[in-house]
């Protein structure tokens, strides 16, 4: 009973951090761009994240029986703790850090060393989508923002206006799609049930207004710097690739392909300077995550369970 307890908590707790912190990808372009205020660029993304994970993250739980098949609440437990540390520690040093990758990396070592066997064929499927959805982002920003560019402006006050409802649409559905694949992905680790499921919906909103704020304005900012059709045509490639994981089951960081399509419009420019160093970063970040937290789940968690 005390570690069925204690793992609600975890899912509290894993939630309340991934929803804070991912608030800013879903809502920034909108409240940067003055066409929310705070409190309803919050709400909105808590909504989208709530959405998400009721409709479509019971989805995730196939990639939990893929990734570690009849897992434990020790193994959950431990799971869930370790990845929170790692995530924690990442945000403290200001490193890029996918939850979900580091999940997928901790679940997969520990059910190696604890001959648990998972399904090779699916990590396969895995890993082949962390690398072609960045790139697939990056090139359908560049050829939207290369089309939309090309095609001459009769009505400019009009286009801004239709952006300003596709920001707001985009705003929405970015945070649906984290809530059914992320979000969906951290419950179903706990297991997908009625009690879980709620502590995650309290967990969106506690994130989303307590903890989002920060992220907010710094996110906003740099969107309010972009044009309208950069941050829109980012968005919804971002969005379009998240919910096509979510759909196959198939853990995807929107963090992942939101910079991937922000870099896709960043360099559709010919005049523009853009600095490499950032996405560099971010990459090495992604390929770092799940290999250390496979590594963790190997050495460590199959020496502790």
């Amino acid at each position: 009973m005390i570690l069925e307890t204690l793992l609600v908590a975890l899912v509290f707790l894993a939630v309340t951090l991934v929803a804070g912190n991912n608030l800013a990808s879903c809502v920034g372009p909108a409240i940067g761009a003055r066409i929310l205020t705070k409190s309803k660029g919050e709400l909105l993304g808590a909504a989208g994240f709530a959405s998400g994970l009721v409709v479509q993250g019971s989805w995730m739980s196939n990639s939990i029986n893929n990734l570690i098949p009849n897992s434990t609440v020790e193994i959950q437990v431990t799971v869930l703790v370790v990845a929170i540390l790692i995530f924690i520690i990442a945000i403290l040093a200001r490193v890029p850090l996918s939850l979900s990758m580091s999940l997928v990396g901790l679940l997969s070592g520990a059910a190696l060393a604890l001959n648990l066997w998972s399904n090779i064929d699916y990590i396969s499927k895995v890993a082949v989508m962390w690398i072609i959805a960045p790139i697939v982002a990056a090139l359908l920003a560049f050829f939207l923002l290369r089309f939309i560019n090309s095609r001459k402006v009769t009505n400019v006050w009009r286009r801004i206006r239709v952006y300003k409802f596709l920001l707001i649409v985009l705003a929405f559905t970015s945070a649906y799609s984290l809530g059914a694949n992320t979000l969906g992905l951290i419950v179903a680790t706990a297991g997908f049930n009625w009690i879980t499921v709620s502590a995650a919906i309290m967990a969106i909103f506690a994130g989303s207004f307590f903890l989002g704020e920060g992220t907010i304005h710094r996110v906003a900012q740099e969107f309010y710097l972009m044009r309208y059709s950069n941050a829109t045509v980012s968005l919804a490639a971002s969005t379009i690739l998240v919910e096509i994981a979510a759909f196959l089951s198939i853990p995807l960081s929107n963090t992942q392909t939101t910079t991937a399509a922000v870099f896709g419009a960043g360099i559709s420019y010919k005049t523009r300077f853009l600095s490499l160093k950032p996405y560099i970063t971010i990459i090495a970040g992604w390929i770092m995550a799940p290999a250390v937290s496979f590594a963790i789940g190997y050495l460590i968690l199959g020496t502790w369970l």
